[in-house]
């Protein structure tokens, strides 16, 4: 059974977040984690089993690995730079005193045990490989984040953003239930709908409705069949050309959010084949 975790509790404490190599003399023999590592293979290959199944692992794939399931590198050819972040989803009081285990499940004392994290991921098929949509952005945010100085509130705004990617692309039914969801989408179509929404952005309705602007992009196209700001764009344009019947060109590119009037006129054009004026003179 998948379980749902709330977006309001990912409040993320990275243990560490480094540049790796590990070479071929000195593999990484079965153990588990009591936390998420997310690696991203910068260079090199080798066999990575996971919960007792063999991966081939090369140069440029994204690998997550899951609290307390066992895995090993074996096989390395040469070297293997892996550069990777050891993080907490949620952070607790235990979160600092948690170290990075290297041990297997049945070497682990009972208080280690205790530091095992319960898995928001849990009933998602256990693959390693993740994708993002935006591989070359989650890439940047992924190196910003090991090179950033440690303890600050930048480095961990960048973490909240790369792990929305994380669950926007890979674990998107884990945060609410689709019912909860498909409301949320008809809820916010309506909004626009009723001309209540038409400048409102991405990260509004993120802050509004409690799930990633990611999620709330994609699950809107599955929806409707496009976009939720294309949408919202020509809703916007719709009410624009009705309030210039009766406004003129300023007062309906304020109205309407617009940070100028040339804004407005050059995103009418766009949209229509005319500007705004020239609009208002064809009546």
């Amino acid at each position: 059974m998948k379980m749902s975790f709330n977006i309001n509790k990912v409040n993320p404490y990275i243990r560490t977040a480094i540049h790796s190599v590990i070479s071929a003399d000195a593999p990484i023999k079965r153990r588990i984690i009591f936390d998420y590592e997310l690696i991203y293979l910068n260079e090199g290959q080798f066999t990575f089993t996971y919960n007792d199944i063999p991966y081939k692992c090369k140069k440029g794939c994204f690998i997550f690995i899951r609290p307390a399931i066992p895995h090993s590198f074996t096989n390395i050819k040469g070297y293997i730079s892996q550069p990777h972040i050891h993080f907490d989803i949620a952070y607790s009081w235990l979160s600092p005193k948690i170290p990075i285990s290297f041990k297997d499940y049945c070497d682990l004392t009972d208080e280690e045990k205790g530091y095992i994290a319960d898995d928001i991921f849990e009933g998602y098929p256990l693959s390693p490989f993740i994708e993002f949509s935006d591989k070359s952005a989650a890439l940047e945010l992924f190196y910003n984040i090991i090179d950033a100085p440690a303890d600050t509130l930048k480095r961990k705004a960048m973490l909240i953003e790369l792990i929305e990617m994380l669950i926007a692309d890979n674990f998107p039914d884990c945060l609410h239930t689709k019912e909860n969801t498909s409301n949320a989408i008809k809820q916010i179509k309506d909004y626009i709908d009723a001309g209540q929404g038409l400048s409102v952005k991405l990260d509004d309705l993120e802050k509004q409705f409690s799930y990633s602007k990611f999620h709330l992009e994609r699950q809107f196209k599955n929806q409707y069949g496009i976009s939720l700001m294309a949408y919202r764009n020509n809703k916007r344009m719709d009410f624009a050309r009705k309030l210039l019947e009766e406004k003129n060109v300023s007062s309906v590119s304020q109205e309407l959010g617009f940070t100028s009037i040339y804004v407005f006129s050059r995103a009418f054009k766009q949209h229509f084949g005319f500007s705004p004026k020239e609009y208002k003179n064809k009546r």
